[in-house]
């Protein structure tokens, strides 16, 4: 931000231009340097000041289905590194996270950063965190780490301060802090990977609810009568939407299944059943997005994971499925688009992102 900046959150520029030189001399705050912008009362460039991101950094984890992730962000919110490795979903969450922590150490050292200059890691779950016991809950689809305290079992593995949450809910902080949503304060992300979640933010933060389910919109009854789901409800969204659903349907079209990411290329390149199944799906991921509008009212709707690529193959019909079922259809209704992130990393610097953004529970190191 610019002085001039600053000065409007209430103090005076005087104020502004002594705190910033203290900061300054402690290497607290950086110029930034090569604006093109101009101060409206000088005329000269803002001088702009940041976060000095050599401060300290945040380690954001993803432990998914069949892969580990690990990203570096500083504190300035700039990613540094990332990478992955593989897992064993049936392995013990202590080998997974032996995994992590080796990770964890590469990246490090190829960005200088010690260990205790890591302010905390996030880690990000494909399932809910119970709120009150921070224990992971049945729908995890990693089923080792069901009923665990993920946030303690990582904390020690690490050595590190640590957040764990779901990895929906991290992926709403990465394009809240860095991608589509930059900027607004309602907002919805849905995201596709296993099964189909949802993150949520309400005024500017991440709501999860009282028990830490808010956004399981996977297990959104659609079909009263249809498949049985794993949660033990009938017809949820995921035995409809998910990718495992699109590429079952595709056996008898096809001779053979597919993935998910060949049936949004074939889709692309105009294969009439690969449109159909994606199309359908969306059709259903509308009907559940349309309930979640009237309660909830967000200023846009953001698809991410691996249905994002799909683009409007997918969310022209979610769009047309919402509108037709939404409260002042096709005067309020947000707009829906594809997430600005990649999903290789979308969740893993989300959970980077919610460290950063937590300044009470992860405050700078001390010198």
């Amino acid at each position: 931000m610019s002085r001039s900046a600053l000065a409007e959150v209430g103090l005076s520029r005087s104020t502004v231009a002594g705190v910033v030189g203290e900061l300054l001399d402690a290497g607290t705050v950086v110029e930034v340097a090569d604006s093109p912008r101009r101060d409206r009362v000088t005329g000269r460039p803002p001088g702009l000041v940041a976060l000095n991101g050599r401060l300290g950094a945040a380690v954001g984890v993803e432990i998914a289905n069949g892969i580990v992730r690990v990203a570096v962000c500083n504190v300035a919110r700039e990613l540094l590194v990332h990478e992955s490795a593989p897992a064993d979903d049936t392995g013990s969450p202590a080998e997974t996270l032996r995994v992590v922590d080796t990770l964890v150490d590469k990246l490090l050292a190829a960005t200088g950063y010690e260990r205790r200059q890591v302010i905390g890691a996030g880690v990000a779950m494909p399932g809910p965190i119970q709120r009150r016991t921070g224990l992971t809950g049945r729908a995890c689809t990693l089923k080792p780490w069901v009923g665990l305290d993920a946030r303690a079992v990582a904390a020690e593995a690490l050595r590190l301060p640590v957040l764990a949450d779901n990895d929906a809910n991290l992926a709403a902080l990465a394009e809240l802090t860095w991608g589509a949503a930059r900027g607004l304060s309602d907002y919805a992300y849905i995201y596709s990977a296993t099964g189909i979640g949802a993150g949520f933010v309400l005024n500017g933060a991440l709501y999860v609810g009282a028990n830490g389910t808010a956004g399981e919109i996977g297990h959104t009854t659609i079909n009263e009568d249809g498949l049985v789901c794993e949660c033990g409800g009938r017809g949820c969204l995921n035995t409809l939407a998910n990718p495992d659903a699109i590429t079952r349907q595709l056996w008898q079209s096809h001779r053979r299944r597919p993935s998910i990411e060949e049936v949004i290329r074939l889709a692309h390149d105009g294969d009439a059943g690969c449109r159909r199944v994606l199309a359908d799906a969306g059709t259903h991921i509308g009907v559940a997005m349309a309930n979640m509008y009237n309660l909830l009212d967000p200023e846009l709707i953001v698809l991410g994971g691996n249905l994002a690529a799909a683009g409007a193959i997918i969310i022209d019909p979610l769009r047309q499925s919402m509108m037709r079922r939404a409260i002042h259809a096709g005067e309020a209704v947000p707009a829906v688009v594809a997430g600005a992130l990649d999903q290789e990393v979308v969740v893993v610097i989300g959970a980077a992102a919610a460290v950063l953004r937590d300044a009470t529970r992860f405050p700078l190191p001390t010198a």
